[in-house]
Order: structure tokens, then sequence, then C-alpha cells
């Protein structure tokens, strides 16, 4: 048995009385909210053979559009844990390192991508415990009794306020 839930995308475009988003008639639609469970589920079992025979012209849901975008993301380049071959040649990074007959060095392309991961995790730790130890050093001045605008002197005495004055 079909749901009767309401099996609108919210893109509501027609072509011959059926929308292309749910496959809905334009009376149906204006009539959903009236229709009883029976109706409801009679519909949403049309709309579902409407939408089969429009093919490609249906438009899909912002769901299945997300879903299709984040699918065509993770297709890889090339196949993981491929070996990339760089020629040194290519690179004109001047005199080649490797002799003309030495192999060509590979490159791990998922090796370089852990890497990349692993970096920015440790950069997003060290942000936090940057933030963390700046409000330690705020609490400590606020426990000290120190009003807000001399906080920063607290912190660090090394470091001189701005100076303003007039140009």
């Amino acid at each position: 048995m079909t749901s009767a839930s309401n099996p609108c995308t919210g893109v509501c475009k027609f072509q011959q009385q059926v929308c292309l988003s749910c496959g809905r008639l334009r009376v149906e639609k204006k009539r959903w909210k009236k229709m009883n469970k029976a109706e409801r589920r009679e519909v949403v079992s049309q709309s579902a053979v409407r939408l089969a025979a429009l093919g490609d012209r249906a438009i899909p849901s912002k769901k299945a559009r997300r879903k299709a975008k984040k699918q065509a993301a993770a297709v890889p380049t090339h196949p993981p844990a491929t070996p990339v071959r760089v020629k040194p040649e290519s690179l004109d990074l001047g005199e080649p390192i490797l002799g003309r007959d030495a192999p060509l060095p590979i490159v791990d392309a998922d090796a370089a991508r852990d890497a990349r991961k692993a970096w920015k995790k440790a950069r997003k730790l060290a942000r936090k415990a940057k933030k963390t130890a700046r409000r330690a050093r705020e609490a400590e001045a606020r426990a000290r009794g120190l009003p807000p605008e001399e906080h920063a002197r607290a912190l660090n005495p090394s470091r001189q306020p701005a100076a303003r004055g007039v140009h």
C-alpha cells in the first residue's frame, strides 16, 4: 500500500495539467487538503505512474538532486590507490634530480588526501586550543577584578594599546 503523504517537492511546473515534479494533476493539487486517505493513496499511486511516463522530462526533488550531486562529487577522477606517475620534465623544476634511466616517482592520491585531512584537523584543533586559552586568560583577568578595557594589558603586558589621538 502506498503512503498518503503529500508528494509535493515544492517545484511546481506544469505541462498539460501535470506537475513535472510530483506527477499530480492541477485539480488534484488544489483538492489535496479536502481528500480523504483513500483518495490520497489513489492520487499518489497515479502520480507515480505519471512520473514514470514522463521519464527524463520529470523534475527531480531537492533531495534527489542533492543525492545526485553528492554521488557525482564522490566519483574519483582515477580509481582509488592507483599510483599517479609524474614526469620530472613536465614540472619545469630546473635541473632534474633523477637521471634519465631512474624510475619515475609514484604519488599516491589517497595518501595525499589523507594527509590534507589530517592537516585540516590539526589546524582546527590548534585554533580551538588557542580560543580556549584566550578565554581562560580573560576569565583570570575578570577574576582579578580588572575592568574589560584592561583585560588585554593584563593578558599580555608587553603589548601596548594602539594610540588613539587626532591625526
